[in-house]
């Protein structure tokens, strides 16, 4: 269940979004209405942007295994955005651990 990442240490809020539009499906955590809408538009676009790198990759390197990309992760000073298929994590630089966050939302998001 998503609300349950936020029993990890440092996780500050989740969502879920819908894949065609970026709209949030499910939050979880702090955050008002306007701020959920920004996060998870911001979630659906580097999702995108990341697939999009990936296959260019693929294409360059000509080696199997890039794509589909699976998630991404845009490191702050203070705080960190995590994504993997349709769910992002808002998470504390100092107290999360970004592989325990990006496992638990490859679980969620059914990719385990």
């Amino acid at each position: 269940m998503l609300k349950q990442l936020l029993n990890l240490r440092g996780v500050q809020a989740v969502a879920h979004f819908r894949e065609e539009s970026g709209e949030p499906w499910q939050v979880h955590g702090e955050l008002s209405d306007t701020d959920a809408r920004r996060l998870t538009r911001l979630a659906l676009d580097f999702k995108r942007m990341t697939q999009g790198h990936a296959d260019q990759l693929a294409l360059f390197v000509n080696q199997p295994g890039w794509t589909p990309a699976n998630g991404w992760i845009v490191h702050g000073d203070q705080r960190t955005v995590c994504g993997m298929s349709s769910m992002v994590a808002v998470v504390d630089n100092a107290e999360a651990n970004l592989t325990e966050v990006m496992k638990a939302l490859a679980q969620e998001s059914f990719y385990t």
